[in-house]
């Protein structure tokens, strides 16, 4: 377990886009969209990047269809900063894929809205709070953790929905592991401030100070999930950049109508 929270193995679910969707969220949580989209065909990789060097139009085609299987009306992305911006998503907007700019994180309490961050070995960090309705999609690479993006979210659903950490949900999504992540002192020290500093570079579990983080916020450890996933070692379902690979997958999460 990556710092005591469970760990969990995400299934392909039907259809022909390959999302890979918490199982025990999926029963759960009927009224909740959630994954990652994964490599997908190994003659068309199911690439959503869209600042990569792959033509825009298949991008864009793909990004369609995601929005598709989702049955949401709007699909909403941000070109990512490596940093702790939050976006609180008030209206749906009109239907079709909205991209903004500057953001590494979503909130939203609308219900028909898929908002989405992309990753390649960063952390996909998906927080529910079922009691208020209010989701957050979050990317969390080293330096996102650092900056705090995950309690930052967490702090907003508290101030402005008055969620309560004790009955919200987490679960960081497929990412590289700690065996397979190797960096410097410096990562290691702005990552786990307090914690003892490697003198050279060392192996750092990025998902696992995300699990410190929140659980010292109030979120149960029951709660609180781990994807078994890498996405670096010996994982063919999900693109590297630590592998070589210039191509983005996506954590998605958004709501349809409570059945």
């Amino acid at each position: 377990m990556a710092g005591g929270a469970r760990q969990i193995t995400e299934v392909l679910a039907e259809g022909e886009v390959p999302l890979w969707v918490h199982p025990e969220w999926r029963e759960r949580f009927p009224w909740l969209v959630q994954g990652t989209t994964g490599r997908g065909r190994e003659d068309e990789p199911f690439d959503l990047g869209l600042s990569g060097a792959q033509p825009v139009g298949q991008a864009v085609d793909r990004w369609r269809r995601l929005r598709a299987a989702s049955g949401l009306d709007v699909v909403a992305h941000s070109r990512q900063v490596h940093a702790a911006d939050l976006w609180i998503h008030r209206e749906v907007g009109a239907p079709g894929i909205q991209v903004m700019d500057g953001f590494d994180g979503h909130i939203t309490d609308r219900r028909g809205l898929l908002i989405t961050v992309g990753v390649a070995d960063c952390v996909p960090v998906s927080v529910i709070d079922p009691a208020t309705s209010v989701v957050a999609m979050l990317h969390a690479g080293w330096r996102g953790t650092a900056a705090g993006i995950v309690e930052r979210a967490i702090h907003r659903m508290v101030e402005s929905w008055q969620a309560a950490p004790e009955g919200m949900h987490v679960h960081c999504g497929p990412a590289i592991c700690g065996e397979c992540y190797e960096v410097g002192p410096e990562v290691h020290e702005a990552v786990n401030p307090g914690f003892p500093v490697p003198e050279g570079r060392a192996n750092i579990d990025v998902r696992a100070s995300i699990v410190r983080r929140v659980m010292e916020l109030g979120v149960p450890a029951e709660n609180v999930t781990v994807s078994t996933h890498c996405t670096r070692c010996g994982e063919p379902d999900f693109f590297s950049h630590r592998g070589g690979s210039k191509a983005r997958q996506m954590g998605v999460l958004g709501m349809v109508e409570r059945r």
